[in-house]
Order: C-alpha cells, then sequence, then structure tokens
C-alpha cells in the first residue's frame, strides 16, 4: 500500500463507506426489529429499507463529499476531521429525513432514521481514521511527495525546513530557497539550495515543478506578498505565509499547523457555486421591494432637493465594477452644482461643497437609494466593495485591482465598521475580507448591521 495511488485510495474510501453506510442502514433496522418486544410495536418488513437503499447510500456518500471528508489534506488536525464527519453525518440525516418526508410509501421509522446515523457516525469514524493512517504511510513513504519552495533564507525559514524534515507523514519535499541577499556565497541553506532571487518564482516554480509556495521571510511587505501570488496564480500553486498576523487577507482564512509553526494558506478564494445565482435573486427581490418600499420618499427628496437648491436631483457619475467595466451610478446630489465631481468625498459635516439638505441626506444615507436601480440593471449588488472612480482605479497596483472581481455594493464592510471615516480606497483591507469569505450568511449580516448602522447615523456625514 505505500506505493499505492492517493486517488486509488480516495475511491477505495468511498467505496468502503459505500458499504459501511449500507450496513448502518442494515444494521439500524435490525436492531429495531430485536427491540420489537420492549417497544411493545413491530418495526414495518425490511422490504420497503432494502428498496431504498441506493436512495440512502449515493446521497449520504454526497453530503460527506461536500464536507471534504474524502478530500485529501495534508495538515488536516484530528479536529479538522472530527468537524468534517459530524458535518457529513447531520446532512445526511437530513436528506435521509426528508426523503422519507417526500416518500411516504417507504414509511421509515424514526428510530431507524436516527439509529443509523449513530451507527455511521462510528463506522465511518473508524473508516475515516484507517484511510487517514494509510495516506500518512504513504507520503512517509516520499513516492508522493509535493515540491515546495521556502522564500526567505532567515531563521523562520530555516525552523520551517526543520519542521518538514521532521514530520514526513506530511509529505512535503522542498526544492530550495528563494531570497534577495547579494551575498555571493549564499547558494546553499541548510542543505537545500537558493534557486533565485524572489521575483524569480514563478520561473523557478515552473522549472521545479513546484506545487506549493511558503513564505517565511516576515520582512516581506504586504503588497509585495500580493503580488507575488496574483503573479503566480494561473499556475494553480497554493501560498502559506509562516504568521501568526497578517492583516489584509488572513480574517477567517484557513490557519494550518506544522508542529507548532502556523501557516496561513493564501491563493485562490473559493465560494459555493450556489452563491451568485443565490446572490443575484436576493439583489432582484431587495432591490423591487425596497423601490417599492421607497417610490414615496425617494419622490419627497427629489422634490426638496430641486427646491433647495439649483441643479438636478439626480447625481450620476462614471464608476468602476465588476472585470473594470465602467458605469453610471445614481445618488441623490447632496453637493452644490459647482462642485468637482472626481474631488475626494465630503468627510466632514461643514464641507462647503454639501448643501444644507444634502447634509440630512448623508447623514441618513437616503442619498444611495437611488442606487437601487443599478442593482436591478446588474451593474452592483446590494452588498460589496463600494465603487470607485476610474482615475483612482488607473493607480491601482495589481493586487489592489482584486476588488474588482466582484460586483461592488451599496453596503459593505466598510460602512459598517468605519463608514466614512477614512475614504474608500484607504479601506482596501474590508473588501478582501469580503471578498475572501463572501456568502449569502456574510451579505444578509452586512445588510443587518446597515439597517443599524443607518439608524444610528454612526460614521455618516
Amino acid at each position: 500500500m505505500a506505493k499505492g495511488d492517493p486517488r486509488a485510495i480516495r475511491r477505495l474510501h468511498v467505496a468502503a463507506d459505500g458499504v459501511l453506510v449500507s450496513l448502518g442502514w442494515v444494521g439500524a433496522w435490525w436492531l429495531r426489529h430485536a427491540l420489537d418486544g420492549a417497544l411493545g410495536t413491530p418495526i414495518n418488513p425490511f422490504d420497503a429499507y432494502g428498496r431504498a437503499l441506493p436512495l440512502i447510500v449515493l446521497p449520504w456518500l454526497s453530503c460527506c463529499w461536500l464536507f471534504g471528508i474524502y478530500r485529501t489534506a495534508r495538515m488536516r488536525t484530528a479536529a479538522d476531521e472530527i468537524r468534517a464527519l459530524f458535518g457529513g453525518v447531520a446532512l445526511g440525516l437530513l436528506v435521509v429525513s426528508s426523503i422519507s418526508f417526500f416518500f411516504r410509501e417507504f414509511e421509515f421509522g424514526r428510530f431507524v432514521v436516527l439509529a443509523s446515523a449513530g451507527i455511521n457516525l462510528g463506522l465511518q469514524g473508524a473508516s475515516r481514521f484507517a484511510f487517514h493512517r494509510i495516506e500518512q504511510r504513504l507520503r512517509r513513504s516520499g513516492e508522493h511527495d509535493v515540491s515546495v519552495l521556502i522564500v526567505g533564507t532567515g531563521v523562520t525559514a530555516i525552523r520551517l525546513l526543520q519542521k518538514l524534515q521532521d514530520h514526513p507523514e506530511i509529505g512535503y519535499r522542498v526544492a530550495g530557497f528563494l531570497d534577495d541577499r547579494d551575498d555571493p556565497d549564499a547558494k546553499d541553506v541548510a542543505g537545500r539550495p537558493v534557486l533565485g532571487r524572489i521575483d524569480d518564482a514563478r520561473a523557478v516554480a515552473i522549472e521545479h515543478g513546484v506545487q506549493e509556495i511558503f513564505v517565511a521571510a516576515p520582512a516581506l511587505s504586504h503588497a509585495r506578498m500580493l503580488s507575488l501570488v496574483l503573479e503566480c496564480e494561473d499556475l494553480g500553486l497554493t501560498f502559506r505565509v509562516v504568521t501568526n498576523l497578517f492583516e489584509v487577507l488572513t480574517a477567517g482564512t484557513r490557519i494550518d499547523l506544522v508542529d507548532d509553526l502556523p501557516l496561513v494558506r493564501l491563493g485562490r478564494e473559493t465560494v459555493h457555486p450556489l452563491y451568485a445565482p443565490l446572490q443575484r435573486a436576493v439583489d432582484l427581490c431587495g432591490a423591487v421591494v425596497g423601490l417599492l418600499l421607497a417610490a414615496p420618499l425617494m419622490l419627497w427628496c427629489a422634490a426638496r432637493i430641486r427646491a433647495t437648491s439649483p441643479g438636478r436631483a439626480i447625481f450620476a457619475h462614471e464608476r468602476v465594477g465588476r472585470n473594470g467595466r465602467v458605469f453610471t451610478l445614481y445618488k441623490f446630489r447632496t453637493m452644490r452644482c459647482d462642485a468637482e465631481p472626481s474631488a475626494v468625498a465630503p468627510r466632514a459635516v461643514s464641507d462647503p461643497r454639501v448643501t444644507e439638505y444634502g447634509k440630512w441626506l448623508r447623514a441618513t444615507s437616503i442619498d444611495e437609494l437611488p442606487q437601487l436601480f443599478n442593482v436591478l440593471r446588474g451593474e452592483m449588488s446590494l452588498v460589496g466593495p463600494r465603487p470607485e472612480m476610474p482615475f483612482i482605479v488607473d493607480g491601482y497596483d495589481e493586487w489592489q485591482r482584486r476588488r474588482l472581481l466582484v460586483k461592488p455594493g451599496i453596503t459593505g464592510l466598510w460602512q459598517i465598521l468605519g463608514r466614512k471615516d477614512l475614504p474608500m480606497h484607504e479601506n482596501l483591507q474590508y473588501d478582501f475580507y469580503y471578498i475572501r469569505n463572501r456568502s449569502l450568511v456574510l451579505d444578509v449580516s452586512i445588510l443587518l448591521r446597515t439597517i443599524g448602522a443607518v439608524l444610528s447615523r454612526r460614521g455618516a456625514f
């Protein structure tokens, strides 16, 4: 087994779990049958349970796959394994309960459904433990090591190398180091070669078949680290940062451990495949309902703007949206008509550019309501990074353009955490957190907190 194919091991694991789930289902029926006398009522015949076996096993295995039980993870902890197992079993129980509800002809007993979940938890736990040990033994053999680069040659980098060598069951083979030092004698570090400078990472990774890059250079700036990630992104590399703090990207990011050394995993963010269509559905519903409810207020605001200051009621301005597409953003006008459209937004209530009525609109955030039309047109979302002006985006570094991967939103993290205390382009850390952790739960949370922020007028002017 030491020289086996990891993919074959995973297929064997799935097949074994299929057998175990079947045994758990049948075992739960026999247990209930054995308790007929004690419980006073007989269980219905086995025929229905036997015919339903494919409807039980296949969805159950799919639930386990969804929670990553069959995914190879070199640094997965016991806690990770237990959490994935409980998640898969819980979802499997929910699916089986749904089947028994919608297919009444099976007439599953509640005892059988619940007992099968308990039995499967024990059987699949033993199965996962056994296959985890097999995977570790495969990696110890060195047959399936992953080639990695270490960025840096200092104490942190050497400590990382020692940890990886002390734990061969993780299965990492260090191809060498990258460092910017000009020392001509620095060709070898702790028995591993220095393969080039940090800017050579892409070429070195291709030449040596590298699959992961470990950043163990504490002095490396955030901007350069992000540029390095983006430069190598199309190669499918995984980046891990040896650190306990990385303000821009790590909040909510997975942290692995090699012995006692924390590694923050960076790279391409993963979003549930159903998130985009569900988000669009929520946007459409929210925009339609919002416009219907706010229509009288918006008409009144437009009339008041025209009555209290010369000029149009709606301010239209070019902004940059998803994938760099320029669109026209709509707001209620809150500033004088002679104000420069591309100037920095007002940051104080005393700003002379803001009209008297505009002060109230900005304080209540009602000036943002016309952007519901942008949401209807698909140019914006209810939640997302705020759209920036083109001249600011033109000055972005490559890593800063990352915020253009998603639709801009009417509200977002920086509005509820700091709102207008800082300009939008100085709140990129909030945008990166949102991009890497976006989900419907996070969106709903931001929308609810936005309501509280608006009602309290916290940070708005």
